[in-house]
């Protein structure tokens, strides 16, 4: 399935629905529809066993791969044109959009699950006001004035001396750097540039930020305690505060104290560690 941007750029997605001979289905006025987010140069695909998960408990959900990555990416990242901005203030706009016209603009039944950047930039998309449900999972802003001292001396590594040299260099971050896809050029110079100022892209004058102000439904922030290297807790809490008026409730598990041997930034969708999902089941009215 392919959504179209209003710049006429096409973003691939999935929709997925409940197993043949469930009650749900899309035209059930009670049957919510789940858009899944993805963290930064993270494929639609590694999130298919989760979503799978939340659709053998009636929901739909609708995951996508933003421009310049996976099936939405049209060449190589070197000759994207790609921004990181663009995936909350266009793409994630479409998808919003679409799913809305899904379920006959009854937003109440939309819930945004945010993972990583998928949450941080959910607000750059103006309709995210309408949301009156959104989960961040391992979401936090890329302040490095955030992180614990101890991570200050990598930060300063990769934003003013590797992330500089790279793309100057190649044009592109490369997917081997930690990232798993390569980045556009435009996609991580945002990434980096907002990372050295106070504020992240919230000190950015040329974002739309409205959205954030404007959300004013339930927001679950759900991250972990060995995930110190991208969103240790008070990344977490500054990412929360820019969401003022919505109801807020932050959860911080810890693997150690239930049996698991590490969560950290990307584990929880991973299928290995399936127990985890019923921590949302709360937020997404599941038994």
């Amino acid at each position: 399935m392919w959504i179209s941007c209003s710049d006429g750029t096409r973003l691939a997605c999935t929709l997925t629905t409940p197993p043949q001979g469930h009650s749900a289905a899309i035209s059930d006025s009670s049957a919510q529809l789940v858009i899944l987010n993805s963290a930064t140069g993270v494929q639609r695909s590694y999130y298919r066993a989760f979503a799978e998960h939340l659709t053998a408990r009636g929901c739909q959900v609708l995951t996508w791969d933003g421009r310049g990555i996976g099936e939405s990416c049209t060449g190589h990242a070197r000759h994207s044109d790609a921004r990181m901005r663009d995936w909350g203030a266009l793409d994630f706009e479409a998808v919003l959009n679409h799913a809305a016209a899904l379920v006959s603009d009854d937003w109440q039944r939309i819930t945004v699950i945010g993972h990583s950047s998928g949450g941080h930039l959910s607000g750059l998309a103006p309709s995210m006001r309408h949301v009156q449900h959104l989960i961040l999972v391992a979401s936090g802003t890329c302040d490095w004035r955030q992180y614990p001292k101890k991570q200050w001396p990598r930060l300063f590594a990769a934003w003013y001396g590797l992330a500089p040299v790279v793309l100057h260099t190649l044009g592109y971050w490369p997917g081997s750097l930690g990232v798993g896809h390569d980045l556009p050029r435009g996609v991580a110079w945002d990434w980096r540039n907002w990372s050295v100022q106070p504020g992240y892209l919230f000190a950015d004058e040329s974002l739309n930020l409205n959205a954030y102000q404007q959300f004013s439904g339930r927001l679950l922030a759900l991250h972990f305690s060995d995930d110190q290297d991208f969103a240790p807790p008070k990344t977490v809490r500054d990412l929360v505060e820019r969401f003022p008026n919505a109801d807020v409730l932050i959860h911080e598990y810890n693997p150690r104290l239930q049996a698991h041997s590490h969560v950290g930034h990307f584990g929880f969708f991973q299928k290995k560690n399936a127990d985890l999902w019923p921590l949302l089941h709360t937020s997404l009215s599941l038994s």
